[in-house]
C-alpha cells in the first residue's frame, strides 16, 4: 500500500511539473533580448548509403538566468534519410511536455526542468538516429521551436534554429574475377604508394589515442606549392574518401559541438596532375560524466572497521581511476584504480564521517557521490577501586575491566593544569590494574580512561573520578616544624588563652566592680552616719535657741549646713558610682 502511495505522488509531482511547463509554453511571446539557439551536433559529416548515424539535439542557453524548457519540431530529408530511433537519455530535460518522437517526416519534443535552470552551450536535448538510403546530399532542419527563460515569465528567448548537411555516399564494391569453376589465384596487391599526402595536427586534440572531453574541434595542415584544392570530410567511419570535389583552398578547419565518439578527419589535397593520398585523423571526444552510482558502507561489528563499496560506470571513454575524500575537506585525497569497488576504512575517530567518492573517466569527466557513515566506539572502560586521597610520596593506582586484550589510555588532568598521559593493557579477560610512577603534588586531581582495540578503533570516555594529594605529614619552614597535630594543639591552646583571658578580664572586672561596690556601700555608709550625727548636733544646738531671740536666723543656718553636707556626700556618692561606670564601658 505504502509503494503504492508513493507510485501516486509521485504521478502528483510529475503532473506539477507538465502543468507548470504547459502554462510557460501557452504564454510564450516574442522575446525582446531573445539569445538563445538550437543545433544540430554534428551539423555535417559523410556517410554511406545503408549505414547509421546520429545527431544530438542541443540548446545554447545564451547566458542570463538560464533556460528551463524547449520545444521544436524537426523537418529531414526523408528521400534520402530514415529516423529510425529518438532518445531522451542524458538529456538535460527530465520532464517532458511532447514526447520525443517521429511522425510523418518530422520530429518533436517538448521537455524542461525545474529549477535551477539550465545554463551553458552544449545542453543536450534529444538524439536522433538516421540511416542513409540514397546518395545525396540530405538537410535536417528546424520548422519552429522555442525556448523559455528561466526569469519567472515563460520569455522566449530562442534567437536562432541551426540546420545540418550531410553527405550519403554509395559504397565502394570489390570487384569480383570470375575466370571459371576456379578462381584465379591472385598475387598480392602492392600498397599504393602515398602522393602528396597532408601532415594533419590538432591543437585541442594533439594525442589520436587520447580521450578529451572538448567538443570543439581544431585541425591545422601545411599546404604545400602546386595544391589546387582541399578535399575533407569528418565523420565515424574510419575509411570514408571525401569524395572528388575541392571543398576550397585552406590549411585548417574548425568542428564545433561535436558530438561524442570516435571521428576521423579525412583531408586529401589536388594539384595539377591528380589528387594526393587520403590523411586520417582520429578524435575522441567524450563530454559526459560517468553515470550516477551509489555508496553503500554495511554495518560491522563493533570494533571492525567497515569498508566502502561503490562501482561507477562510463559508457563511452571508460572509467580511469577513482578519487576518494574522508573528512575534512582538506584532507588526503586516496586514489583507487577503476576495476577496484570497494575502499577500506581506517584511521578514523569514533563518530558520524562523510566520504566523498570522485570517479573520473579517460576524458576527464567527474561524477561524485557522497555517503554518510558512524563508527561505533568500544564500550568504555569500568574503574573499580582506586585511592580518593593519597600522600604526594604515594603512588596512585586504579583497576577496572575493558574490553579484552586492548590498549588502556590513561589520563590525569590536575585541576587547571596539564595533562599527564600512561598506556597500560587489559588481559584475556578484559581487566587491568595500573600503578602510577609519577608523584602527585599537592591537589586535586581528575583521572579517566579510553580503551583502544589491535584496529585502533577507541571508545568513548570512563567516567571521570577524582582523588586528593594531600600535604606531607611535616611541612619545614626554616627550623620549625609544624604538623597536623601541632596545628591543631596550637589551636586548641589559643582558644583557650582567649577563653583564660576573657575569664581573667571578667575577674577582673567583677573584682574591681565588688571592690567599688563595697566602697560605694562604705562611703554610703559613712555619710549617712556623719549626716545622722550632724542632724542630731544640729537640732541639739538649735534646741538652745527656742523661744528665744535669734532662733529663726539659726534654724536657716542649721538648714543651710545639713543642705552643704547632703550635698557633699552625693559627691562622694555619685564619684564611686562613675568608676563603676568606667569599669563597665
Amino acid at each position: 500500500m505504502f509503494k503504492k502511495i508513493r507510485r501516486n505522488k509521485s504521478k502528483i509531482k510529475f503532473l506539477i511539473v507538465l502543468l507548470f511547463l504547459v502554462f510557460n509554453f501557452s504564454q510564450i511571446k516574442p522575446a525582446r533580448a531573445a539569445s538563445a539557439s538550437l543545433y544540430f551536433a554534428p551539423a555535417a559529416g559523410t556517410y554511406v548509403i545503408g549505414g547509421t548515424f546520429s545527431i544530438s539535439v542541443k540548446v545554447n542557453s545564451g547566458g542570463g538566468d538560464g533556460v528551463n524548457a524547449a520545444e521544436g519540431i524537426i523537418n529531414y530529408d526523408t528521400n534520402l534519410l530514415d529516423a529510425t530511433a529518438v532518445s531522451s537519455g542524458g538529456s538535460i530535460f527530465p520532464f517532458w511536455t511532447t514526447q520525443p518522437a517521429i511522425s510523418g517526416g518530422a520530429i518533436r519534443f517538448g521537455g524542461g526542468l525545474p529549477p535551477p535552470a539550465y545554463s551553458g552551450t552544449a545542453g543536450h536535448i534529444i538524439k536522433i538516429i538516421f540511416k542513409a538510403k540514397k546518395a545525396g546530399q540530405a538537410s535536417v532542419r528546424f520548422a519552429s521551436g522555442a525556448v523559455l527563460a528561466n526569469d519567472g515569465k515563460g520569455t522566449n528567448i530562442l534567437a536562432s534554429m541551426g540546420s545540418a548537411s550531410y553527405t550519403i555516399s554509395p559504397k565502394v564494391a570489390v570487384p569480383k574475377h570470375d575466370t571459371g569453376d576456379k578462381p584465379a589465384k591472385q598475387e598480392p596487391k602492392a600498397p599504393e604508394k602515398e602522393y602528396n599526402k597532408p601532415i594533419v595536427k590538432s591543437e585541442t586534440h594533439p594525442d589520436q589515442e587520447k580521450w578529451y572531453n572538448n567538443n570543439l574541434v581544431k585541425f591545422l595542415w601545411e599546404l604545400p606549392s602546386g595544391v589546387t584544392g582541399v578535399s575533407i570530410g569528418f565523420d565515424q567511419e574510419p575509411a570514408s574518401d571525401p569524395g572528388p570535389k575541392s571543398d576550397g583552398d585552406f590549411n585548417s578547419k574548425e568542428y564545433k559541438d561535436t558530438e561524442d565518439g570516435v571521428w576521423y578527419l579525412h583531408l586529401k589535397f589536388k594539384d595539377s596532375r591528380k589528387w594526393g593520398t587520403i590523411a586520417r585523423y582520429k578524435v575522441m571526444i567524450d563530454t559526459e560524466a560517468p553515470l550516477p552510482f551509489e555508496i553503500t558502507v554495511p554495518e560491522v561489528e563493533i570494533g571492525e572497521w567497515p569498508v566502502m563499496q561503490f562501482s561507477a560506470k562510463d559508457e563511452r571513454s571508460g572509467l580511469k581511476h577513482y578519487e576518494i575524500l574522508v573528512g575534512a575537506l582538506d584532507g588526503e585525497v586516496y586514489g583507487l584504480e577503476a576495476d577496484k569497488t570497494e575502499f577500506q576504512l581506517k584511521d578514523l575517530n569514533v563518530g558520524d564521517h562523510t566520504a566523498i567518492v570522485k570517479a573520473i573517466d579517460n576524458a576527464g569527466n567527474e561524477r561524485v557521490a557522497s555517503v554518510n557513515f558512524s563508527i561505533n566506539a568500544l564500550e568504555s572502560p569500568k574503574i573499580k577501586n582506586y585511592p580518593r586521597e593519597i600522600k604526594p610520596n604515594d603512588n596512585f593506582y586504579v583497576n577496572g575491566a575493558a574490553p579484552a586484550d586492548s590498549e588502556i589510555l590513561l589520563f590525569i588532568q590536575k585541576s587547571k593544569g596539564g595533562i599527564y598521559k600512561d598506556t597500560v593493557r587489559s588481559d584475556i579477560n578484559g581487566d587491568w590494574f595500573y600503578l602510577s610512577s609519577e608523584k602527585f603534588a599537592s591537589g586535586r586531581y581528575i583521572f579517566w580512561a579510553v580503551a583502544k582495540n589491535k584496529n585502533g578503533i577507541e571508545s568513548a570516555p570512563s567516567e571521570k573520578i577524582s582523588f586528593l594529594a594531600t600535604p606531607p605529614v611535616f611541612a619545614v619552614i626554616g627550623s620549625f616544624v609544624i604538623d597536623y597535630f601541632t596545628v591543631l594543639v596550637s589551636l586548641l591552646f589559643v582558644i583557650f588563652l582567649i577563653i583564660a583571658l576573657v575569664i581573667f578580664i571578667f575577674g577582673m572586672i567583677k573584682r574591681k566592680l565588688k571592690k567599688e561596690t563595697i566602697e560605694i556601700e562604705q562611703v554610703l555608709h559613712d555619710n549617712l552616719k556623719d549626716y545622722t550625727q550632724d542632724i542630731d548636733n544640729e537640732f541639739l544646738r538649735l534646741s538652745k535657741y527656742e523661744r528665744k531671740v535669734g532662733y529663726k536666723r539659726e534654724k536657716i543656718k542649721t538648714k543651710t549646713i545639713l543642705k552643704k553636707k547632703i550635698e557633699l556626700a552625693e559627691k562622694k556618692i555619685l564619684k564611686e558610682i562613675k568608676d563603676v561606670e568606667d569599669i563597665v564601658k
